[in-house]
């Protein structure tokens, strides 16, 4: 049985929702949503990519400084934009309500459309596939060469292999597990409830125990990374710890040396953007976390700055370890002469491998590489949790199929929103695996012009949405609007992010942001929102149901 529309409980006849609630539970605490964002950002990965790739690209940048300017940036322009948004409106969707309700609807749906293509059409199967074809062969990788144990290669070596079956030849056991898993999350969101928050706890303790194992580590441990590194390099054939930086030099790279630049600092924030950039995910729950008007703020905006602070002592303690100087110049081998430096599998150098060689203790091997799964992983349900909460907001507003917008009586959740978002992963995931060039598509300027979009929508809420921001406290600084700060900031800093990503040839490599399939995918799904948003217009129109009219009104809880 389904949620009961708004006829069939009382509400007028006219109503220009499909229901008067959306049938969802708040029984998401500020912790649970603390968490959920924090696994968004996905320090762990982003600090690997971080440390792996900015410093051979950009030498001259102060790692730690540009941590803390991204930091403080987002937390106090784009995140505060989604807190005063989500305090005022705590309702799922998020920004889609946002931005079509203080905007206008033909933004708020075109964000929000998107958003969700790329969640239910890529990031999904994403999580998996990346899981299963870099985070656990790197772990078993790992384990088997600090530890000489050879099976964990053979196992890693194995899960990639390619095989034949039913006359179709591919990855067959990442297609195998990454379904199992996608199945998992999808039967966890639909009959979890508080049980999924319950897991999401636990898998998020394992995932916080690799992080403190890392960090441990670098600490006790930092100052013999070179004869760690030594000993690991006499077993597998790799460069000695002394032999990386003229080995660079040799290949032909020059900033091993590099002095300050505050230039470089700041073509280093894309990388920082990239795990401090992505908080809002609590925004898009918003009519299931309890007190929104407190919990919000402490989730994104507290969680940026918690995250980001974690992200610099990492940062700090990498480079004091191993030094500014042979992190540029392994990096710098690693993407260009990986066969000088003779990691053995075509390991990358990350800083969790690095701390990996500090240890030869396979209890904490497999937690650290447990741990590194799980940060990998969890993008699987967060993303499906957003996608299944547009659909219904888009169901609600009758600008999607009601089909999708139904919530279970029940288990209280989208059941057939969540079903789609799982086939349509398993789309993804078949195609990451048989088609190389999928997993060059980069979101990256999407979401940018997403962030652009919500920021602009904060500087007009006080303005456009006076009665309901004034309701929500109002917040002023000298006189001007807090969201209004707020959101000047973020369009100024994030459009100079967009601009950056695209001239920047270094930066839109990296990122896969201005590839061909990128910016067509891209269009394709901004031409295919403005077809169905017209498209929905002329529908209700035919059916006496005027969208103008239920855009003028903030959605039921």
């Amino acid at each position: 049985m389904t949620s009961t529309p708004a006829r069939a409980t009382g509400a007028p006849q006219d109503s220009n929702f499909t229901r008067n609630a959306t049938g969802l539970v708040r029984e998401v605490s500020m912790w649970d949503a603390l968490i959920m964002n924090t696994l968004g950002m996905n320090v762990a990965v982003g600090s690997v990519l971080l440390l792996q790739q900015a410093p051979a690209i950009f030498p001259g940048g102060n790692l730690v400084l540009a941590v803390i300017i991204g930091t403080v940036i987002m937390a106090f322009t784009l995140l505060w934009v989604y807190s005063e948004f989500a305090a005022a409106m705590p309702r799922s969707g998020g920004d889609y309500v946002f931005v079509s309700r203080a905007l206008h609807p033909f933004l708020g749906w075109l964000l929000s459309w998107s958003q969700g293509v790329w969640l239910i059409f890529f990031w999904i199967g994403f999580n998996a596939w990346f899981a299963l074809v870099s985070a656990v062969p790197a772990a078993m990788r790992t384990i088997g060469s600090v530890t000489g144990g050879h099976g964990w290669i053979s196992a890693a070596n194995g899960l990639l292999a390619q095989h034949t079956f039913l006359g179709i030849h591919m990855q067959w056991y990442v297609f195998l597990f990454g379904t199992v898993l996608n199945v998992l999350f999808a039967l966890l969101l639909i009959f979890g409830g508080r049980v999924y928050w319950r897991v999401q706890k636990w898998l998020f303790l394992l995932a916080g125990l690799a992080i403190l194992i890392m960090v441990g580590l670098l600490i006790a441990r930092g100052t013999s990374v070179g004869a760690s590194w030594d000993s690991f390099a006499a077993k597998n054939g790799s460069l000695k710890y002394s032999q990386v930086i003229p080995a660079a030099q040799a290949a032909g790279f020059h900033g091993a040396n590099a002095s300050f630049s505050f230039s470089d600092t700041l073509l280093l924030l894309p990388w920082v953007f990239f795990v401090v950039g992505y908080a809002q995910g609590s925004a898009q729950i918003g009519g299931e976390v309890k007190r929104a008007s407190r919990s919000q703020y402490f989730a994104m905006v507290g969680g940026v700055l918690i995250n980001g602070l974690v992200l610099a002592v990492i940062v700090l303690l990498a480079t004091h370890a191993v030094g500014s100087s042979w992190l540029r110049s392994v990096d710098y081998l690693a993407a260009n002469a990986p066969d000088k430096l003779g990691l053995p599998g075509g390991l990358p150098p990350g800083i969790n491998f690095i701390s990996a060689l500090m240890t030869h203790n396979v209890i904490l091997l497999a937690l650290l590489g447990i741990g590194f799964v799980i940060w990998a992983l969890m993008g699987t349900p967060l993303s499906e949790l957003q996608a299944s909460r547009y659909m219904l907001a888009w169901g609600l507003d009758r600008s999607g199929p009601q089909a999708l917008g139904r919530v279970n009586d029940k288990v209280h959740t989208p059941v057939v929103a969540i079903v789609f978002c799982t086939v349509t992963g398993e789309l993804a995931l078949l195609a990451l695996i048989n088609i190389p060039q999928a997993s060059l598509l980069g979101a990256l300027l999407a979401q940018i012009a997403a962030f652009i979009l919500v920021s602009v929508a904060g500087i007009a809420f006080p303005y456009r949405l006076k009665d309901i921001w004034e309701a929500a406290g109002g917040r002023r600084i000298l006189g001007v609007p807090a969201v209004v700060l707020a959101g000047a900031g973020g369009v100024i800093c994030l459009g100079a992010l967009l601009v950056l990503f695209i001239v920047n040839k270094s930066i839109s490599t990296q990122f896969a942001v201005t590839a061909h399939l990128s910016v067509e995918f891209m269009l394709g799904v901004v031409a295919a929102g403005v077809l169905w948003y017209v498209g929905a217009l002329l529908y209700n129109r035919r059916r006496g149901v005027n969208l103008n009219l239920t855009y003028k009104e903030i959605p039921p809880e």
